[in-house]
């Protein structure tokens, strides 16, 4: 029996382009500190061997102060091997951290060339290979022929389940065919959870922090036991914060506290660790804007606020065509062109949206005549 930590896709120095500068300072931070709990559960639950199945770092460039907080992280647990799989946004090339860097000599970095590593005092072989370059055509999961099946026998490796081509696309055939008894994999961000095909364990632990909306709520890595033919191993949470997307249905709502007091409802699940996008459905009686400070902010509230307004305003329209004031107008102009195109489409949604801020803006006293005089 070994214990295994692993994890994935890291992405240490990610720009957060999404916040400000210093927000996204920040974000780079809870992201470290991330990755420092994991090592730390690691450590203290004196796992035999730690795995970063690729995209440990978001690109080539890594800072200094990621550099020398991995080096004394990794220093900290001579006794636990760490076994590294560059990916495609790592991948081991010339000038890269891998190839430049003195990692400590528990550390193993993979190449391109598959290779094993035994660790005769756990009765395991690790197996591995690295990306070399942003994309990989091959397999990272064929091709390896195993030296002592009595062994536990563990495959380290960055590759794509999902049908991509261009990042080491892998294949469940492949999986049940390789005769592991655990494929540590990466590159997809939601976790898999433990799978098994034909008796070979695998997984995806997903990112260790979720980076966009993209990749929704906490975040985490595996860890467990293996064993010959057996792994026991399950999520664990390590993400300092959360995003989340929700969908807010704002139909009948003819004021806009109406709308704030329903708004506010669903946001309250959602606290100050979380990043949270609204997205703002259904037909409302009037026009009215929401800003996202408008919602609330402190502990009760997330400490970011995103609103996609899709909501459709049907006020009288009938009976605002027929006044003779300048809302009028422009809610007949804006109507018979809407009539003549799909509801489906962009430039339907965009005089949509146009319709409800207008009536919005527009005072109901500034009345026109239809030649364009003011009266």
């Amino acid at each position: 029996m070994v214990k295994v930590f692993h994890c994935a896709d890291i992405h240490l120095d990610s720009p957060f382009s999404l916040f400000s500068p210093r927000e996204a300072e920040k974000r780079r931070t809870e992201l470290r500190a991330a990755f420092t709990s994991a090592l730390m559960f690691a450590r203290e639950k004196k796992a035999d061997i730690f795995i970063i199945s690729g995209d440990l770092f978001d690109g080539k460039y890594v800072t200094r102060d990621t550099r020398e907080l991995l080096l004394r992280e990794f220093a900290k647990c001579p006794e636990m091997k760490i076994f590294i799989s560059p990916g495609n946004h790592d991948p081991y090339v010339a000038g890269s951290v891998y190839d430049t860097v003195s990692f400590p000599e528990n550390v193993h970095i993979f190449g391109g060339e598959r290779e094993m590593v035994s660790l005769s005092e756990l009765g395991v072989d690790v197996y591995g290979v690295g990306f070399t370059a942003k994309n990989c055509i091959s397999s990272t999961v064929a091709g390896f022929k195993i030296n002592d099946p009595s062994r536990i026998n563990i495959l380290v490796c960055h590759g794509d389940l999902t049908g991509d081509r261009t990042n080491a696309p892998i294949t469940k055939q492949e999986i049940a065919e390789s005769g592991f008894d655990y494929i540590a994999l990466g590159h997809i961000h939601k976790p898999s959870g433990l799978m098994c095909e034909n008796g070979v364990y695998y997984a995806y632990p997903g990112c260790i922090e979720g980076r966009s909306f993209d990749e929704l709520g906490y975040k985490g890595a595996m860890y467990g036991v293996i064993e010959k033919g057996k792994a026991d191993m399950s999520m664990k949470r390590f993400s300092k914060s959360r995003y989340e997307w929700i969908e807010v249905d704002l139909g009948g709502v003819s004021e806009k506290m109406e709308a704030l007091d329903r708004i506010r409802q669903a946001v309250r699940p959602y606290n100050e660790d979380t990043a949270l996008r609204v997205t703002l459905k259904g037909e409302t009686k009037d026009a009215f804007v929401i800003l996202e400070n408008e919602i609330g902010r402190g502990c009760e509230y997330p400490y970011y606020i995103e609103l996609i307004d899709e909501t459709r305003v049907v006020p009288e329209l009938a009976e605002l065509e027929q006044s003779n004031t300048l809302k009028g107008v422009f809610v007949s102009k804006l109507r018979e062109k809407m009539q003549t195109l799909d509801e489906d489409s962009e430039e339907y949604r965009v005089l949509s949206l146009a319709l409800k801020y207008g009536i919005a803006a527009l005072e109901d006293r500034s009345v026109v005549d239809y030649s364009g005089g003011e009266q």
